[in-house]
């Protein structure tokens, strides 16, 4: 299922681009690049399908085969142009990374509901469970990546929990090592 190349994706710079699609009207959108990677090396690689960002904050996988024209545009951040823009004329807002919103977990939620909400996503997205399924390669990519996702979420909230309450672990384990000698 999976190629021997076993390329890891990960996209950490956005373009904003103008795509056309076939029987479509033109639309703004924002497409992953990796580090390095041009939109003409992204519509040349080997994957068929590549997630658009559309305004509306919806991501729509568009088969390669149905795009007539994509053109990179100055993102609306670069232009000096106002928050206030209307929708239709730029890309949707770059949003912060929310790892509670990837492991659908509120932000108060105590350290058994992260493992638990952590494990639930990883069973959901797991690349051997798409696997299993006997579905395309690109399936098998986009589970690759969503896993990534989940264990980067999983990982900044502890690192952001162990970071907040570097005191309150050392208090949790100074009983604990009064109570062995005593």
């Amino acid at each position: 299922m999976f190629d021997k190349q076993n390329h890891t994706f990960r996209h950490v710079n956005c373009a904003d681009v103008r795509v056309a699609l076939a029987g479509r009207e033109p639309f703004n959108a924002v497409v992953y690049l990796t580090l390095g990677q041009r939109l003409s090396d992204l519509l040349n690689d080997a994957r068929h399908f590549i997630p658009v960002r559309l305004e509306s904050g919806e991501t729509m996988i568009a088969a390669k085969s149905q795009i007539v024209s994509i053109t990179e545009i100055e993102s609306v951040a670069e232009a000096g142009a106002p928050d206030v823009a209307p929708a239709k004329n730029r890309a949707a807002p770059r949003r912060e990374f929310d790892p509670y919103a990837v492991l659908r977990i509120s932000p108060d939620a105590d350290l058994d509901a992260v493992r638990a909400a952590y494990k639930t996503r990883m069973k959901a997205v797991h690349p051997d469970t798409v696997a299993g399924l006997g579905l395309d390669d690109d399936l098998a990519r986009a589970a690759l990546l969503a896993a990534q996702k989940v264990n980067f979420a999983y990982k900044k909230i502890m690192r952001e929990r162990a970071e907040a309450a570097p005191d309150a672990a050392a208090a949790q384990e100074a009983p604990a090592d009064m109570q062995a000698a005593g």
